[in-house]
């Protein structure tokens, strides 16, 4: 007789059930799919909603490709990122998916139960959904531009090089609750006569404390703020390239694990 070990492998899995009960009424491996595919909505989600600020009048990080947005249909001038919200919207489909199958595992005795077959309906709708938003965004990624001058402009807004005035201090000695309260006082100094972190001059600077030598300055770039990060898994240059090429190698090993799966061998 023909026996489990040799149908398992030939149909791929990974070895046979250890018990006919369980192998009926368990469905884990379907809520651990939609665990998985919601999860994905999730973040897909996230970085949507990052381009649906990025894109507006406010930020202007980056435009949008007119092939992935539409027009107002009242407001001539505005531009919708119609991929973006529509992806959005896709992970509350993918989250009811997990959702309405653990409702109907809860209390269902053992073994099988006719309502086992909702599995089905639920798995099959995340698939068509993922199929339906990830071609979707990645040509929106693809073909979206970068406001680079924009993005220089707006990144030293708002005292964010203030922490490296923190830092300056603590790296000569200073205690860093002491040099937060220093840097506070400068931020305070600084809007009240309207002028940027970069700006303050040295009388200003010895005004708020001694130890604010005019030498500060040259720490508040946004390209020294950047390179002092350098720790692993910082945004320092040399750091973002041993990141992205990290996450080459694991891609080519999925793409590789892909182009080798042969699926259910019937």
């Amino acid at each position: 007789p023909r026996q489990p070990q040799q149908s398992a492998r030939e149909m791929g899995y990974a070895g046979v059930c250890e018990n006919s009960i369980d192998a009926v009424a368990s469905r884990d491996h379907v809520a651990e799919f939609l665990f998985v595919a919601s999860m994905l909505g999730i973040n897909i989600s996230r970085l949507a909603e990052e381009f649906c600020l990025w894109s507006s009048r406010q930020f202007r990080w980056v435009a949008l490709d007119d092939a992935y947005a539409t027009g107002s249909s009242i407001m001539p001038q505005k531009k919708n990122p119609d991929i973006a919200e529509l992806a959005r919207g896709k992970a509350g489909r993918l989250i009811g998916n997990l959702t309405g199958l653990l409702s109907t595992l809860k209390s269902l005795p053992l073994s099988y139960n006719r309502d086992l077959s909702e599995d089905k309906n639920g798995v099959l709708d995340s698939v068509d959904t993922l199929l339906l938003v990830l071609p979707a965004m990645a040509g929106m990624v693809a073909t979206m531009t970068v406001n680079v001058e924009e993005l220089r402009r707006q990144a030293p807004l708002g005292f964010t090089l203030a922490t490296e005035v923190a830092d300056w201090l603590a790296v000569r000695g200073v205690p860093f609750k002491e040099a937060h309260e220093i840097t506070g006082a400068l931020v305070q100094a600084c809007e009240k006569h309207d002028l940027e972190l970069w700006e303050a001059s040295p009388a200003l600077l010895a005004e708020i404390d001694g130890r604010l030598t005019p030498e500060v300055r040259d720490s508040l770039t946004l390209e020294a703020a950047i390179a002092a990060r350098s720790g692993w898994g910082g945004t320092a240059p040399e750091q973002v390239r041993a990141q992205i090429a990290r996450l080459k190698t694991a891609l080519a090993a999925q793409r590789q694990w892909a182009a080798q799966y042969d699926g259910f061998r019937l």
